[in-house]
């Protein structure tokens, strides 16, 4: 078993690149982990998890675990979106909703992921406390763009 984490951030951001996999890693730069391995994750996480608002200094080449969705098109003009919406429950997990999609709004993908999360909440009968976090980006791709929405788990 990995250990637990004790604190997590929360981004969306989105960025252009020359190919799906250049726009893809100048999302990962602009969120602090442009130089580290991500391990994907699922959609949990302990529910006295703290959220930070910066990265901390992370070794180059680390195994960082992630909550992650992300989505890129080629397809100038088009509008992608990514969100991830984050919910403590009583007495249960946190848990972790992403969406992304194309021709989309971000405050729409924001609405997919909240959606999603006050199901996985329904499905484990857990009553949502508190606020809701969400965060989304979009974007208009130019020549090869991409949206992502992530939480960074850090020890």
């Amino acid at each position: 078993m990995l250990g637990k984490p004790k604190k997590a951030l929360i981004k969306a951001v989105s960025a252009e690149g020359e190919t799906p996999l250049n726009a893809f890693d100048n999302c990962l730069i602009k969120a602090g982990v442009g130089d580290v391995s991500l391990v994907k994750l699922t959609s949990i996480l302990p529910p006295d998890i703290e959220f930070i608002e910066n990265i901390p200094q992370l070794h180059p080449g680390s195994n960082v675990p992630a909550i992650y969705t992300s989505i890129t098109s080629e397809k100038s003009g088009q509008k992608i979106a990514a969100a991830i919406a984050v919910a403590r429950t009583k007495n249960g997990p946190t848990l972790v909703a992403e969406y992304s999609n194309i021709n989309i709004s971000a405050s729409k993908a924001g609405e997919e992921a909240l959606k999603r999360v006050t199901e996985m909440a329904k499905n484990r009968k857990k009553e949502i406390e508190g606020k809701i976090i969400i965060k989304s980006t979009e974007h208009t791709v130019k020549k090869c763009g991409c949206a992502l929405a992530i939480v960074i788990e850090i020890e």
